[in-house]
């Protein structure tokens, strides 16, 4: 154990790895849990009254946020664009909930209506995939740089404190040189 710059402080290189995994490990909770939390309680504050106007208010919510408005202002999904079309897309999404109708035949009706890249949520199909995939390899990259950097730096600042012990032997000639030198200088003084 290694004394710090203060001598109440003292830091243990082999804390430092696992430390380091602890906090990416409860970053990528955290990142996954706060927004599951804001929307849970997003959804309790506007709760309809009955069943029907529940499971019709959550399609619809459903509906709003995965396509974009195509009124042509910004990228936006109906549910956060203001424009005149939004709300008559909104009506048109309600009037076909009550009378029936499934999301995913609304929302394959109005892609096949306004094409494909209205479709707010990106399928997990082809190219996309890569989008899906590439955050995780990443995070595993970056840990895995600071896995070696931190084991690297461990092992050098055990070496240059001397804790470790050599690896080579010493040959019998270069001892009996040794010796036969020592004896000389014995002689010499």
């Amino acid at each position: 154990m290694k004394t710090g710059r203060f001598e109440n402080v003292a830091m243990s290189n082999t804390a430092v790895i696992p430390n380091f995994m602890w906090i990416v490990a409860l970053f990528i909770a955290c990142s996954f849990t706060v927004p599951v939390h804001a929307q849970m309680e997003t959804s309790r504050a506007a709760a309809p009254k009955n069943v029907k106007d529940a499971t019709v208010e959550s399609n619809l919510e459903e509906l709003l946020t995965t396509v974009y408005c195509y009124c042509g202002c910004e990228r936006e999904t109906i549910k956060v664009c203001v424009c005149d079309t939004a709300g008559m897309i909104e009506k048109d999404f309600r009037n076909r909930l009550l009378a029936g109708q499934t999301v995913e035949q609304i929302r394959t009706n109005y892609l096949d209506t306004f094409g494909p890249q209205f479709y707010a949520i990106m399928p997990a199909e082809g190219i996309n995939l890569l989008a899906y995939i590439m955050p995780a390899v990443i995070l595993i990259l970056i840990g895995g740089v600071a896995f070696a950097v931190l084991r690297r730096s461990r092992q050098e600042m055990v070496a240059s404190d001397g804790l470790e012990e050599p690896n080579q032997q010493v040959s019998d000639t270069t001892v009996k040189q040794v010796e036969a030198e020592l004896e000389r200088y014995k002689r010499q003084n």
